[in-house]
């Protein structure tokens, strides 16, 4: 059996609820991600330089700053990993704020509305486009 030296993917999920950060911590972990949550966003880009993470997993609306804010703190800090947006918008928000991410240089591949379905956010933590980005 050959073994690649590959490093296990991580995933950070922020969020303000705290079990919905959980929650996707579960079904990372459940793909074989090494997993973090954290419900305190003014911390997360000093947290996303430690951990590293592959994915994160993102709600647009969260006290002390917002999805908006923190996606300009991201890009300032070059973070080159894949952004999951996870909000209860309307769709069109989901996308305009998709949109912007993208346009500060930040790769957003995936948004989804809450609640979330967990056979897409499996199927995305499993694509092979985020696999291999790691």
């Amino acid at each position: 059996m050959e073994t690649e030296n590959k490093r296990t993917l991580r995933l950070l999920a922020v969020d303000d609820d705290a079990a919905s950060a959980e929650l996707i911590v579960r079904v990372a972990e459940r793909c074989g991600y090494e997993a973090f949550a954290t419900s305190d966003s003014r911390g997360v880009v000093n947290l996303a330089g430690a951990l590293s993470p592959d994915i994160m997993a993102v709600d647009i609306n969260m006290p002390n700053i917002d999805a908006a804010g923190l996606f300009q703190l991201l890009a300032a800090a070059q973070y080159k990993g894949r952004i999951l947006i996870v909000s209860g918008e309307d769709v069109s928000v989901l996308a305009e704020t998709q949109k912007k991410a993208e346009a500060l240089g930040l790769s957003v591949p995936y948004v989804q509305q809450k609640p979330l379905d967990f056979q897409k956010l499996r199927a995305m933590l499993m694509a092979q486009d985020v696999r291999s980005a790691a």
